[in-house]
């Protein structure tokens, strides 16, 4: 199974999704970049909010297929707080 990079990253109430085009083999290597962009992303947008993710093929089907039907990628900091994203 391949595992695609997905970075969301929102500015107030805009937020964006960011697919890296390599594919992982595993999922622990995907995790692995996935932390590191994650601390890049914080250090580069500081007053940004978002999330990384490691969805396999058919996740990442799904999300693409949500956004193409008008799907909204919601800003994870202005959910409630009894709502966590991972």
């Amino acid at each position: 199974m391949k595992f695609i990079l997905v970075v969301i990253i929102c500015f107030g109430v805009d937020c964006q999704a960011i697919f890296d085009e390599t594919l992982y083999d595993n999922h622990s290597s995907c995790y692995e970049v996935a932390l590191q962009t994650s601390q890049f992303m914080q250090q580069m947008y500081p007053e940004s909010s978002g999330q990384v993710h490691c969805f396999d093929e058919q996740q990442f089907s799904e999300f693409e297929k949500m956004l193409e039907q008008g799907g909204k990628i919601i800003n994870p900091g202005l959910l409630p707080e009894n709502n966590t994203s991972i």
